[in-house]
């Protein structure tokens, strides 16, 4: 699974900023609470993708060390093109390449619900932090494109399962065992408009983020027919809302 994960988010590069203005609002208001930190030595950004979020860091901290991380060779290799002055890794975030106490913070936008395993990430992110040093980022959650799983299912009961995202209550207890020792969670429901669900379902592709596992079938019939539902039951001003759920957590080691 890891492996094939690898492969769509590599594979995606290419084209992954023309379809990921959502993950650049979101960088954008992160931004606005990472400028609030004390000026930081080193900075680390875990699932760094091509680089917008990172680069942003580097232009508003010109002196720090930024070292931007991703396990996907095809975005590395774009984020290298792109930005100048920061330090590019091919790693994993389950297993940073990096001395204990390496940062002063730890940031991450949109990376770690791929991450399957949050205790592991994050007591990694732990690990790499100086004392007292902040972790801080986003990422998606469980509520995110309910309005597609209940489409799928409606279409065909119990035919087709997805695992889901993580929780709010996931997350804090990641933290929580991680060791970390004070932290913060919260989220909010962002509502995107697309054309219809196929169109949704391109948009996942075209980031590298249809990662859920799954098992079943539906076939074609179940899923035109999972369309019709999505557009009869989710309509959003000239097409159809998906419901993104961005999930935000502060953390103190």
């Amino acid at each position: 699974m890891k492996n094939k994960i690898q492969q769509k988010f590599s594979a995606s590069a290419k084209n992954y900023d023309r379809f990921s203005s959502l993950h650049r609002e979101i960088a954008d208001k992160l931004l606005a609470r990472v400028i609030k930190e004390p000026v930081p030595s080193a900075f680390l950004d875990v699932g760094c993708g091509t680089g917008y979020f990172t680069a942003l860091l580097k232009g508003n901290f010109p002196q720090s060390n930024i070292v931007g991380l991703d396990f996907a060779q095809g975005m590395i290799d774009a984020a290298r093109a792109r930005h100048d002055g920061i330090d590019w890794v091919l790693a994993d975030g389950n297993n940073l390449p990096f001395a204990k106490e390496s940062f002063d913070i730890v940031v991450s936008n949109l990376a770690y619900q791929w991450a399957g395993y949050l205790i592991r990430v994050f007591n990694e992110a732990r690990r790499v932090l100086v004392p007292e040093g902040t972790f801080v980022g986003t990422l998606f959650g469980y509520n995110t494109c309910q309005e597609l799983f209940q489409s799928l299912d409606e279409a065909k009961p119990g035919a087709f399962k997805f695992s889901r995202l993580p929780d709010e209550a996931q997350v804090r207890e990641a933290l929580d065992l991680s060791g970390f020792k004070s932290f913060n969670v919260n989220s909010e429901n962002i509502k995107v408009e697309f054309k219809d669900m196929y169109e949704l379902i391109a948009w996942f592709k075209s980031i590298g983020a249809n990662n859920l596992s799954r098992e079943g079938y539906l076939g074609p019939e179940a899923i035109s027919r999972a369309a019709d539902i999505y557009r009869e039951k989710f309509a959003f001003l000239n097409g159809v809302g998906a419901t993104f759920e961005v999930i935000w957590f502060y953390a103190k080691k």
